[in-house]
């Protein structure tokens, strides 16, 4: 089967790279484009010569498109009015399928768009033709700006012609940095920037143009050493500092430079990086998904202790109006909301047999064959407005539709499927709400509760797999050639019929991108601590390769772009176009371990918890700062009124502070030694034996002893 949008190669044709732009409602003709050819138009084809084609190998189905970008919000800012104004012309063109690939009738069209737009055929084709070339969606017409100017190349030198903006003073025209020039600016970098700290980078530079760019003559009148430009500099001018300056932070290692400077251990202390009818409106399965959320009537139980009831979940439902098939769904505690939103359309791209064996559940995948996105999602304001669905609108060409303001019925279908859903469990689950819950009398159903939110999954999930393959739909709005089909209005019937028989533009993707583009954007700050955000830290490789938190502690912080999932905060995205994925996984620090396995509500509810604590705390801290003052206060007081008994000059009072301090060691050393005799008490301010320590005749280095020292001091005090 093959889709809008798919892209095959074929090996032995080396710029040969097709599009499928259209299929038939008879899968028998399609259009397709060749991607990579600078002039190319759609050109049709027979269905059955690809198949042909895929069969021998002659050509292979593409995994990955490689026009498939994702974009920053940045550049999506600074750019979308380009791809908006281009939108707005060539979209009454693109929606004309198949006629507008057809080259007299495009042709035609162009010509009257020409005159009533006042622009040129070449810019109406070069639009049509990236639209068509690089995915059929609104960001193909984004410009090719991040391929702008080499990034990365250098630009070739020339003796002739200077590079760079005029100077504005002077009447030199200035140098171009040459290989040679360069190789000086390394020397002088490596030769005195880096072994003296003591330089700075306007100091290495001043040093070089002394040493490489001038000659050195003795003036003879005054003896001094005095410095004049070479011939070659005298004519056009020395290398500028601006130079020196740019080539240095280009050509370097920066901060291995700096680290050289203060040494290792400096560095690594003070300057390392601390670490988004019903059915006569569609034209085929996956024209339109119908997507709506309702509090499930039943009461459940917590996972870990089966004795706390935990409430009501939250269903999301994800149906396709055309078959009545339920493509994706999400239950769960978070309220309606763009989390459960998402979670609902994420799993519209899952794997079914996957996401069924992780509650135990064994499908075939014909039992379960939904994967992919809709041309246009119906849902409620609430969820399907704002900056979230953005990039699901720009990234997959998805259309979202929101209903007025209390109009459940223009999701009638959806609607109705929560009803059948839960009349299906409703009697046989322990816990469900009754219609006189609440009334004067009636059973408290929250007390028969057991069941949890995994038994209720489980549920769900065959409610909805016996829905898909045996429902059969009373009522089903067929058009004529659906009835003419003779097809059963059973969902998973009608949906293979509309596959095979209708154009409905499903569209394939990766499950991991789909994930990526539904989760939330927002800002992050770089410090030298990590990547803040809501005061946790992260880090990814990318950010210790490149040094970021060295450069945050140095230069100062700066914000990056990063997608994130708020049910939980342990691993946030960095948006990376450089990466295969568009994104890096970026890892919470030990700084912020204690908030591992929290949500985002759970974080800031701590948070607002640890703050109220330390407010409530501030009185008590106060006070006892007060008492610790004057307890000082006191003790300083009672020192200064005690009687000092000063005897002699200042002179002699200061004389003997290392025989004082000896004496009051000693005298210290009794009152604080250890003693386990049982007399301890009765002996305290007795005097006590002085031991002797005779020293060994023969040594002429021996210390003196305890009696000997006490013996030359009595002779000091004596006189003689």
């Amino acid at each position: 089967m093959f889709l809008c949008n798919d892209v095959l190669r074929f090996p032995e044709l080396e710029e040969k790279t097709i599009r499928i732009l259209w299929v038939d409602s008879d899968k028998d003709n399609a259009y397709v484009i060749n991607i990579f050819v600078k002039n190319a138009l759609p050109e049709p084809i027979s269905v059955k010569q690809l198949e042909d084609d895929v069969a021998s190998k002659a050509c292979v189905l593409l995994e990955h498109d490689p026009f498939l970008k994702v974009y920053s919000e940045e550049f999506l800012a600074s750019h979308a009015k380009r791809r908006d104004k281009a939108w707005s012309v060539i979209e009454p063109l693109v929606t004309r399928e198949p006629n507008i690939y057809d080259a007299s009738y495009r042709n035609t069209q162009i010509e009257i768009l020409v005159q009533d737009k006042k622009l040129t055929k070449m810019t109406a084709y070069k639009w049509l033709r990236k639209y068509w070339q690089r995915g059929l969606s609104k960001n193909a017409l984004l410009p090719d700006f991040d391929m702008c100017g080499a990034p990365g190349l250098e630009r070739n030198s020339s003796e002739e012609v200077k590079r760079g903006r005029p100077r504005v003073y002077g009447d030199k025209t200035g140098v171009n940095i040459t290989p040679d020039i360069r190789s000086v600016f390394i020397v002088a970098v490596k030769r005195y920037y880096a072994l003296d700290k003591k330089l700075s980078i306007r100091g290495t530079y001043n040093k070089m143009i002394g040493e490489f760019f001038c000659e050195k003559k003795v003036d003879p009148e005054t003896g001094r050493i005095v410095h004049h430009y070479t011939d070659e500099v005298e004519v056009s001018g020395a290398p500028t500092y601006e130079q020196f300056y740019y080539w240095y932070y280009k050509s370097h290692d920066v901060l291995g430079i700096k680290r050289k400077r203060l040494g290792a251990r400096v560095y690594d202390k003070d300057m390392r990086g601390l670490v988004g009818t019903s059915a006569s409106e569609t034209w085929g399965s996956g024209s339109r998904f119908q997507i709506d959320a309702t509090i499930v009537d039943v009461y459940l139980v917590s996972r870990f202790d089966p004795n706390r009831i935990v409430g009501r979940p939250v269903l999301y439902i994800v149906i396709d109006v055309f078959s009545r098939v339920v493509t994706g769904f999400y239950i769960g505690f978070e309220g309606p909301s763009w989390v459960g939103a998402m979670s609902a359309l994420a799993n519209v791209v899952a794997d079914k047999q996957k996401f069924c064996m992780q509650y135990g559940i064994d499908i075939s995948i014909g039992e379960w064959p939904c994967q992919f996105l809709p041309s246009a999602i119906l849902g409620d304001k609430g969820e399907m407005e704002g900056r979230a669905v953005e990039s699901l609108i720009n990234m997959f060409n998805v259309t979202i539709e929101n209903t007025a303001s209390y109009r459940a019925d223009w999701k009638g279908i959806v609607e109705q499927h929560f009803r059948l859903i839960q009349a299906n469990f409703g009697p046989f689950v322990p816990g469900y709400v009754e219609p006189d819950f609440r009334e004067r009398g009636a059973t408290d159903y929250r007390l028969d509760a057991v069941l949890n939110i995994d038994d209720l999954t489980k549920i769900i999930i065959q409610c909805i797999l016996s829905y898909n393959n045996t429902h059969e739909i009373t009522g089903y709005d067929f058009d004529q050639k659906t009835l003419m089909g003779g097809v059963r209005p059973v969902p998973l019937d009608l949906w293979d019929w509309g596959i095979e028989n209708k154009t409905g533009n499903l569209r394939s993707y990766p499950e991991e991108m789909v994930k990526f583009h539904l989760l939330p954007v927002d800002k992050a700050v770089v410090t030298l601590y990590g990547m803040r955000y809501k005061n946790l830290y992260y880090s990814c490789p990318k950010a210790i390769e490149e040094k970021w938190f060295d450069r945050a502690r140095q230069n100062g912080t700066w914000p990056v772009t990063f997608s994130y999932d708020p049910r939980n905060l342990d691993n946030i995205y960095l948006h990376d176009l450089k990466e295969p994925r568009g994104f890096q996984v970026c890892h919470l620090t030990d700084r912020s371990r204690a908030y591992r396995n929290m949500s985002l509500r759970e974080i800031l509810q701590q948070q607002k918890q640890n703050k109220d604590m330390s407010a409530n705390h501030q009185g008590t801290q106060q006070r006892a700062k007060a008492d610790l003052d004057a307890g000082i206060e006191g003790v300083v007081t009672e020192a200064v009124s005690r009687p000092s008994g000063v005897y002699g000059s200042n002179a002699s009072r200061v004389e003997n502070i290392k025989k004082n301090a000896s004496q009051e060691k000693e005298s210290r050393a009794q009152e604080d030694a250890f003693r386990f005799d049982e007399d301890v008490d009765q002996s305290r301010g007795k005097s006590g034996k002085v031991l002797p320590f005779p020293a060994r005749e023969d040594d002429p280095y021996a210390e003196p002893s305890i009696l000997e020292i006490e013996a030359k001091n009595t002779r000091e005090d004596d006189g003689e």
